[in-house]
């Protein structure tokens, strides 16, 4: 699939300008909340730059929306589209009806999102999800990569598939590494970072729950080892 990294950021940038500017915010103010300079901000909103992961989770939750939501392209489907009564749904045998109704998405057209930081968020609904994310992220080899400088955290809790590939992981202090078929799951608000150190492209399914107000169970992580152990 072959990705328009400009055109995605064309769409995210001006999503992010109209929710700014609908809060009555200045781009000195948003960037001064997400700790980048004024002119990053301003030329994401252009199309002319990306944020980092942490950047992105940052941003939109001081403007107060879903990162589903920005994937969207400008002109969304009618939401009546997506109210198919059950007993329509059961009569349905043509696949683009089912397309068309937001219940199928075909491969070719998933939503993506490429990240400053690396790796690429393709989405897996066809349109947005009140309190979830459901994503392939891809990361990009990057033989002997070092960590990320960011850890990201934010509410929610989320649930990772390692598809292909091997994903080095910190959740806290404590690191590890994910090859195909291995899973993780933890509470987003404890401080986190994923990347690829290997010579080949990495691919993993994320489910992330959003809802501050899910029931989740904390993890207790073990006690942070020195560093000369790590």
């Amino acid at each position: 699939m072959v990705v328009d990294d400009t055109g995605d950021w064309g769409t995210v940038g001006h999503r992010l300008r109209l929710a700014r500017e609908a809060l009555g915010m200045s781009v000195r103010e948003l960037s001064r909340r997400v700790d980048v300079s004024p002119g990053h901000v301003s030329q994401v909103e252009r199309g002319l730059a990306s944020f980092s992961v942490r950047a992105l989770y940052t941003v939109a939750n001081e403007l107060g929306i879903s990162m589903d939501s920005l994937f969207e392209s400008i002109s969304t489907p009618p939401e009546d589209l997506y109210l198919l009564a059950e007993p329509q749904i059961s009569q349905l045998d043509d696949l683009d009806v089912l397309k068309e109704a937001g219940i199928i998405l075909r491969r070719a057209d998933r939503p993506s999102l490429k990240l400053s930081d690396g790796p690429r968020w393709e989405r897996l609904t066809a349109k947005p999800e009140a309190s979830s994310e459901f994503l392939e992220v891809v990361y990009a080899p990057d033989p002997g990569a070092a960590p990320p400088t960011d850890l990201v955290r934010h509410i929610g809790r989320e649930y990772g598939l390692v598809t292909s590939g091997v994903l080095n992981v910190q959740v806290g202090f404590e690191r590890s590494a994910l090859g195909t078929g291995d899973t993780i799951a933890f509470d987003s608000d404890v401080p986190h970072r994923f990347w690829n150190s290997s010579s080949d492209e990495v691919h993993a399914i994320w489910f992330v729950l959003d809802d501050a107000q899910a029931d989740t169970a904390k993890v207790d992580l073990p006690p942070a080892r020195s560093a000369a152990h790590r």
